[in-house]
């Protein structure tokens, strides 16, 4: 069986980057501003994706310092998008919560684990990433409650939270296990569930319609 070529992976994931970022680009007239939290937060992770494989390639060192913080800064866009688009009073209620229960987290364990300027620190990521299953569960609910479900193909935040679930979810027992496991299945795994997130977020592009996708509250 061939063995997975972790560098050539890692090339092509950074390429897929610069591709996707082209296409964000090309198609920012489809893009709703509601949209842009979301996509402010992929481009923010993608360049600091870029940076940090690029340091490790010039000093031949690896780092992850301030890594946590941009992490941190990603999860929370993330969530103001869910926010935005939620228009139903309750589930926007219990997204304000989790916005607070984020607040929480991170300054909390901040506080109490000194590495968190130096690492990244999973367990602020662990509940980050459950805050933001949590996020799209509300919207998907939200969705398939409303009108928009007859034009869901053309709804861009749908194809959005499908591919950030199946990502996210994936990662989850990955993260959790990544010291049981060998470092070229964990490089796999993200390689494939990278490019699974970003097809259906490229799906999404090029199937949106900006008129159906208006949230009511906007």
């Amino acid at each position: 069986m061939m063995a997975w070529n972790v560098e050539l992976g890692k090339q092509i994931s950074m390429a897929i980057l610069v591709i996707m970022m082209i296409l964000i680009i090309a198609k920012y007239k489809k893009i709703e501003k509601v949209n842009l939290f979301f996509f402010l937060g992929y481009m923010m992770l993608s360049l600091n994706d870029f940076f940090f494989y690029f340091f490790a390639k010039l000093t031949n060192s690896m780092t992850e310092k301030y890594y946590s913080i941009c992490i941190a800064i990603v999860f929370f866009m993330y969530l103001v998008y869910y926010y935005k688009l939620l228009y139903i009073p309750l589930l926007k209620k219990i997204q304000s919560i989790l916005l607070l229960l984020y607040f929480i987290n991170v300054f909390g364990i901040s506080f109490i684990e000194e590495s968190f300027f130096q690492h990244l620190s999973f367990n602020i990521l662990y509940i980050n990433i459950l805050l933001l299953i949590f996020s799209i569960i509300l919207f998907l609910y939200q969705t398939f409650n409303s009108d928009k479900i007859f034009e869901i193909k053309n709804y861009f935040p749908f194809w959005i939270s499908v591919g950030s679930i199946i990502f996210y979810v994936g990662i989850i027992p990955l993260f959790f296990f990544r010291t049981k496991v060998s470092y070229d299945i964990f490089a796999i795994i993200i390689f494939i569930l990278n490019l699974i997130n970003n097809g259906v977020i490229v799906c999404g592009l090029f199937w949106n319609k900006p008129d159906i996708a208006k949230p009511e509250e906007l």
